[in-house]
């Protein structure tokens, strides 16, 4: 009893089985999470830490310089960058993929530990956030009073951070909460100057009166032998008026307390940001999941309680207009549409072949099943539905059924043709083919297997996709060949065409008017080129070295640009411009965008707050970020392309513009990409540095082409007013530096001193200024009064005043200093802009200690195809030792695998005519193409060897294996070939990025169909015939005489 017949004979045990892993599969469906695409940003830390009143220079050296030298020396570290700009350090340090980012985080924490007795006394206490792909917000909410509401934005600000805040971060799915949008309250005292000046105070005065009295002080434990207490002196200030009755100074004619030099107040914070919400001023409020969370549960979370919020707080209207939410059920949602077409046409392609709808339905009942397993093992494994696990799953809808149908067709065969009865038809169907098909199902599985392990970018994205694929390729050999034999003798007919309805026998003509005369051409053929083997290798080989030299014509990229219907903006404006003039620009950018019918939401950002970081940290209150959401691009005329040219260049007539890019979203991979193309001038100079990006950037701008834009990451262009104290005036009239310094500042922007600390709120940094009236200005500053012990003096008269052109933010990587020019593209290949980069440079001379790098996605793109071209020799090698033992032989696994450079003839030229670029998922086309195609030739050979058993010669076995293989070999190619139609023609938003994948797979699917079942038989011949020469020749060899004349030819013959 073989292995066939002993589980047909127990049906209960194998439909348990299979309907157990059926449930099993269907609650792993409705569970398995939604994800838009798998997480593959590397591990980072952010490090942002405040340094009150220093500017970008003294940022840089004194803080960022100093964590960057720590940070670096952590394991596993891939890079530090920083962006140090005004009062602020942000020190990102990026780790390979191997480091936790949970361990990331701890090292970077005691790495500070460590260095915080070199860093500034006067920074606040560096923030440390983990950044990983959860980083972006999922969801943004933007909050402003309703009309006829009592209450204002600052009013808003304060409820989103004290209340709001909390009950969002009570969902069990929000992992963090971020408010944005200005507007902080703070406590203002307004210092009088005059009343200053006759008590004899300073600002730094009042300060450190402030930080004495709001403080409570732990002091000791009052011990008694019965019990203890804890004594402490409290002083922290309760209401606005202990603000306004702490002792400033002692007067013989009594306390000068500090309400009699100053107003007491609440107000807000100077701004430094803002926030829109659909083009109109809003307080912002995004939410993040957790690192292992999903972005629809979060969203949903989210969801149900805005509507508890709206009631709530009835003053406020609540806005989302920025979501990931939309663009992953619509992507999702596409993705499960494409897979149901995919499902119907490859059922279609079976039914022409077969002609039967009962085979058909036999055939089809596998995909079901074989998903349900898939599904299940998925689930159990941890795995989401995202665009490439859905990927793989739309992939394998042909594959799946190439077990199958060959099953079911040998089945048939044994049925009609050898005229057995049903049990024994599908026994030896089933048996005869199970070996040949597992071959098949184990050399794909092998070909693919290296990208699980292959490291890096390529195997963060692809692995779930090819392991998905394996799981789907198993689960459809154990169905293919448990499901179709069990319900085979029940529903096919037992004589062929008997009972067919009209239908059926319309179908069937087909087979006659296409299959036959295929079959026939290919039988006569192979027949003729048996014959005449060397007319036909050289025409193969041909079109192999012209489809290799076509490559370059066709170009790479790292990954495909996509059409997701989000629009990202970064823009700024003019140096030294105010946010307010900011931010008029900022509203004419949004009339222009909210102009365009396609657009049905707008969520803008103008700077950055120190504490918040997934609206974006260290920009200037001249840049800002502007996200645009379209339509999607089934229900629009224009391309994401064409709106983006539109655009930029009506943004780019605006006045006091510098700089704009408008991209799609995703158009870098990875975050730490910060551009397509990304040439880093890396040396110890800003001036020599910024000379050297002018000459760069002017050279891009005349050899770039298909670059949309082209900027620079800082220029020396802002100006600095520098005050520089001259120290035998200061001595003459007695006042210290730091004493001018905090005047100066006191008359500026303000002082921030102490905390007000408000039950269940969070604290209220305490301000000294300056009434706004008495403010010093950047042009009366020099005649801006001083107050010294000899009264009043002019700025001027204790030192020089000056500016200078500085740069507006320093940035640094690789413990240098750098200046990026960045260009974006909008569908032109990397490598054909990266032959353009090399071509501009090339010749242009760098001062000794300066270098460039390309920091773009050449770089990315570049490992990863290194990696993916290992992971194909890898993987076809293992294919060759894989076969070998299966068909016990060294020579014929080489014969199979022929038909892999016969595919890359047919997916080369695809790619062109496509015009898709060689990319990621086109290696990983290459690679599951390799496993794809050899199937074909496994059923040829298994057929010929079989035949060659039962006495056929080689010339006859070969002919038959075409005529019998021919109908399923074309059955299976092309129902593969359909299946993949939906990617190749990217039904589904965001499926652009793995079109090329399915591209190369049906070209080279259906290319090496055609050539395979020629060139196999010859090169089967070929070897067959070198063998057996070798094997004569080694036998006369062997048998030769010491005279050197063989033993027939030594023997006299017989009297």
């Amino acid at each position: 009893m073989n292995f066939v017949e002993g589980y047909l004979q127990k049906p209960h045990l194998v439909t348990s089985l299979v309907l157990l892993a059926a449930v099993v599969g269907f609650i792993g469906y409705e569970r398995m999470p939604v994800n838009l695409f798998p997480d593959s940003e590397r591990p980072q830390v952010a490090v942002v830490t405040v340094y009150p009143g220093a500017s970008a220079q003294d940022v840089e050296a004194e803080v960022s310089r100093t964590i960057e030298k720590e940070l670096n020396t952590i394991e596993l570290v891939r890079r530090v960058t920083s962006v140090s700009k005004d009062e602020v350090s942000a020190v990102t340090v990026e780790f390979r993929y191997a480091k936790g980012l949970d361990s990331a985080a701890t090292d970077v924490a005691n790495g500070l530990q460590k260095i915080k007795a070199l860093l500034p006394d006067a920074i606040r206490p560096p923030m440390i956030f983990k950044v990983s792909s959860a980083t972006p917000a999922v969801l943004t909410l933007a909050l402003r009073p309703k009309a006829g509401s009592p209450l204002d934005l600052s009013m808003v600000r304060q409820l989103a951070d004290n209340e709001i805040k909390e009950r969002l971060l009570q969902l069990p799915e929000v992992a963090n909460v971020e408010v944005f949008g200005a507007h902080q309250p703070v406590v203002r005292v307004e210092l009088d100057r005059d009343k200053l000046e006759r008590f004899g105070l300073t600002p730094l005065d009042v300060s450190q009166r402030l930080v004495a009295f709001n403080a409570n002080q732990p002091i000791g434990l009052l011990l008694t032998s019965e019990s203890q207490f804890l004594l402490k002196r409290t002083g922290e200030f309760q209401r606005l008026s202990d603000v306004a009755a702490i002792t400033v100074t002692h007067r013989p004619e009594g306390d000068v307390h500090l309400g009699d030099i100053a107003t007491i107040r609440r107000g807000v914070l100077e701004p430094q940001s803002a926030y829109h919400g659909n083009g109109k001023p809003a307080i912002a409020v995004n939410i993040q999941r957790g690192t292992t969370g999903y972005a629809l549960r979060t969203i949903a979370d989210v969801a149900g309680l805005l509507p508890r919020l709206e009631k709530d707080y009835p003053g406020i209207e609540f806005s989302i207009p920025d979501t990931q939410g939309d663009l992953i059920e619509l992507s999702v949602g596409n993705m499960l549409d494409a897979l149901r077409d995919a499902v119907i046409m490859t059922v279609i392609v079976i039914f022409l072949f077969l002609a039967d709808l009962r085979g058909m339905a036999l055939a089809a009942i596998s995909i079901p099943f074989t998903y349900l397993l898939t599904f299940a093992i998925m689930w159990l494994i941890g795995y989401e539905f995202d665009m490439v696990t859905l990927t793989a799953v739309i992939l394998a809808v042909g594959m799946l059924l190439d077990d199958a149908i060959v099953v079911l067709e040998n089945i048939e065969r044994h049925l009609h043709e050898k005229g057995t009865d049903a049990h024994r038809a599908v026994v030896g169907g089933t048996q005869e083919v199970m070996l040949a098909i597992f071959s098949g199902t184990y050399a794909t599985v092998m070909v693919l297997l290296p990208i699980i392990f292959i490291g890096g970018f390529v195997q963060t994205v692809l692995r779930p996709l090819s392991v998905s694929l394996c799981i789907a390729l198993i689960a459809s050999y154990i169905i293919s060949v448990t499901v179709i034999p069990l319900l085979a003798p029940r529903l096919l007919r037992r004589k062929p065409g008997a009972g067919r309805n009209r239908f059926e026998k319309f179908i069937f003509r087909f087979d006659t008017w296409v299959v036959e005369p295929v079959r026939e051409f290919y039988v006569r053929l192979t027949a003729f080129a048996l014959k005449h083997r060397v007319w036909f290798l050289p025409p193969a080989m041909l079109l192999l070295v012209l489809s290799m030299r076509q490559m370059p014509l066709i170009g790479r990229d790292l990954m495909p640009p996509m059409d997701t219907g989000i629009v990202k903006i970064n823009f700024e404006t003019d140096a030294n411009t105010s946010l307010e003039q900011t931010e008029k620009t900022l509203s004419q950018m949004e009339q222009i965008i909210e102009n365009r019918p396609e657009v049905t939401s707008v969520s803008s950002v103008l700077g950055s707050e120190p504490a918040v970081i997934s609206f974006g940290s260290g920009r200037l209150v001249q840049q800002g970020n502007i996200t645009v959401h379209l339509t999607d691009r089934f229900h629009r005329k224009a391309s994401i392309w064409q709106i983006e040219d539109e655009l930029r260049g009506q943004f780019l007539r605006l006045p006091g513009m510098k700089s704009v890019d408008v991209f799609d979203f995703g158009a870098t991979p990875l975050s730490t990409i910060r551009s397509s193309v990304d040439v880093m001038i890396s040396g110890p100079d800003l001036d020599a540095l910024d000379r050297i990006g002018r000459d760069v950037e002017q050279r891009l701008r005349q050899n770039l082409r298909g670059a949309t834009s082209i900027t620079r990451s800082w220029t020396l262009d802002s100006v600095e007013v520098q005050f520089a104290a001259n120290p035998e005036k200061l001595a003459l009239y007695g006042v210290s530096p730091a004493a001018v310094a905090g005047q100066l500042a006191c008359a500026v922007r303000g002082l921030p001193s102490s905390v007000f600390r408000v039950p269940n709120q969070d604290g209220l940094n305490v301000w000294i200024q300056l009434p706004a009236a008495e403010r010093a200005h950047a042009a009366p500053l020099a005649t801006y009064p001083v107050q010294t012990p000899l009264g009043q003096v002019p700025l001027a008269e204790l030192g020089t005043l000056s500016r200078r052109p500085v740069a507006s933010v320093i940035t640094r990587q690789g413990l240098e200093r750098t200046l990026d020019i960045q260009a974006y593209r909008a569908r032109q290949p990397i490598s054909h802009l990266q032959e353009d980069v090399e071509k501009a440079l090339r010749g242009l001379p760098l001062p000794a200690g300066y270098h460039f790098s390309q920091e773009g996605e050449v770089k990315q793109m570049n490992d990863s195809f290194q990696r993916l071209g290992m992971a194909l020799l890898l993987g076809l090698v293992l294919l060759y030792f894989s076969l070998v033992p299966a068909f016990k032989s060294w020579v014929h696994p080489l014969t199979i695998m022929v038909a892999i450079p016969l595919a890359v003839i047919g997916a080369d030229w695809s790619m062109l005519l496509a015009g898709k670029h060689g990319c990621m998922p086109a290696m990983m086309g290459m690679i599951l193409l390799a496993g794809i195609v050899v199937k074909n030739s496994i059923l040829l050979l298994d057929f010929i060897a079989a035949a060659k058993e039962r006495g056929a010669s080689t010339h006859d076995a070969l002919v038959d294996s075409v005529r019998i293989r021919t109908r399923p070999i074309l059955m299976t190619a092309i129902g593969t070939a359909v299946g993949m139609v939906p990617i190749a023609l990217q039904w589904a938003i965001g499926l652009e990025r793995l079109s090329p994948l399915a591209v190369v797979a049906i070209g080279g699917l259906l290319a090496s169909t055609f050539l395979t079942m020629v060139y196999v038989p010859i090169l089967y011949a070929l070897f067959d015939d070198a063998q057996h020469g070798l094997a004569r020749l080694c036998d006369r060899l062997v048998h030769r005489d010491p005279a050197g004349e063989t033993p027939a030819a030594a023997t006299p013959p017989a009297a």
